[in-house]
């Protein structure tokens, strides 16, 4: 019955001097916390922190990793944090955000919006994205007029085919009417009921005492607006005591840009 140890102790007798038993490394990655410290890293360099007027650059990271972890999905996934680690360094090395970028810190926009391992299986009820695998590139289908939807893998069906099925989403340039098909996006002058059928360039205007709107386009450069869905650019410059702003293209950070308010 001793000699299977006598064995093992042999064995590790035998190993060559100064030779190791070598251990796996954590992912530094594998936690939401270590992925917000490498985002507020990548987020924090020198432009950054003299734009926004931060004291150093550890009080922004502080700042930006607490920022982070207010966003980063519960149940975080670190299948494609890297790429996503890649895009916020990109956005913020001239220290100025474009429309894209700006959804990608701010948002989570893409590459960044595949960072939950879900909730829900596929096929089970959810009600946003993060409550489904998006990192297995699982999407929250909800229909028009349904407040939940099933975590699956989006099917695409083109212009005026059946999108009744719990999987299926219309092409670009279709939206998935309550009766279930892909009906065209509708143009300037049309009427409406939400955004989601006017074409990209239009929001659907609803005057405060009807249900109903028309398309129309969205705002140009230095319109006044309220909020950035209003913006052609997708952005709506609104000072941090302000209740109205102007359309604007790229964010430049400075003192008293409220995006510097997380990264500093």
């Amino acid at each position: 019955m001793k000699k299977p140890l006598i064995a093992v102790v042999v064995a590790l007798l035998t190993l060559p001097l100064g030779c190791k038993v070598e251990k796996d490394e954590p992912d530094p990655l594998g936690s939401r916390n270590g992925f917000c410290s490498a985002w507020a890293a990548n987020a924090c360099n020198a432009k950054v922190v003299e734009n926004c007027n931060a004291q150093s650059v550890e009080d922004c990271k502080a700042t930006q990793s607490d920022f982070c972890r207010g966003i980063v999905p519960e149940a975080y996934s670190s299948k494609h944090a890297t790429a996503c680690l890649n895009a916020v360094k990109a956005a913020y090395a001239d220290a100025s955000l474009s429309s894209d970028e700006r959804a990608i810190v701010l948002n989570l926009g893409d590459p960044c919006d595949k960072l939950s391992k879900g909730i829900s299986a596929e096929g089970e009820s959810c009600t946003k994205n993060d409550d489904c695998n998006t990192a297995g590139g699982l999407t929250c289908i909800i229909k028009q007029g349904g407040a939940n939807g099933i975590c699956a893998t989006p099917e695409e069906v083109g212009g005026g085919e059946d999108c009744s099925g719990d999987a299926q989403v219309c092409a670009a340039g279709f939206y998935c009417s309550v009766d279930g098909n892909c009906l065209a996006n509708r143009k300037t002058g049309k009427a409406c009921d939400g955004d989601y059928e006017c074409v990209a360039e239009n929001q659907c205007v609803i005057p405060t005492d009807a249900t109903a709107g028309t398309c129309d386009a969205r705002l140009g450069l230095n319109d006044a607006c309220t909020t950035d869905a209003e913006c052609a650019s997708g952005y709506c410059a609104i000072g941090p005591k302000d209740t109205m702003g102007g359309c604007g293209s790229t964010i430049v950070l400075s003192q008293f840009e409220p995006a510097c308010l997380k990264l500093r």
